[in-house]
């Protein structure tokens, strides 16, 4: 693997077919790298994967915002000395888990560019 502050100087040329051009050419679109990047990570045996959509960033967002609604509601009804429901327990965890899963699913490295 090479040092993160090593200048990519030396080039590296291969013959393909069209057909692996057109193959090569879709599956880096789809990764969101450059040509480069993505034969590099190719040759190194680094697992790629589809770019997160364009929109995860509001997506995340609006799902943290719901999550942060929801802490506010279970900590007032603490402080009111209401017992708080554990279907609201369980829902804040489950928000924790969406999260989590999206993170798991895009986090950086994994073809995020």
């Amino acid at each position: 693997m090479a040092n993160q502050n090593e200048k990519h100087s030396v080039q590296f040329l291969i013959r393909i077919t069209p057909s692996e051009y057109v193959e090569i050419k879709k599956n880096t679109a789809m990764s969101g790298l450059t040509m480069s990047e993505y034969a590099r990570r190719i040759i190194t045996g680094e697992t790629i994967v589809a770019a997160p959509p364009a929109d995860l960033h509001i997506l995340i967002r609006e799902i943290k915002r719901v999550g942060s609604n929801l802490h506010q509601v279970l900590h007032k009804l603490n402080v009111l000395g209401i017992a708080h429901g554990p279907e609201l327990v369980q829902c804040a965890s489950e928000i924790s888990e969406v999260l989590n899963l999206i993170y798991r699913t895009y986090r950086p490295g994994k073809g995020d560019g």
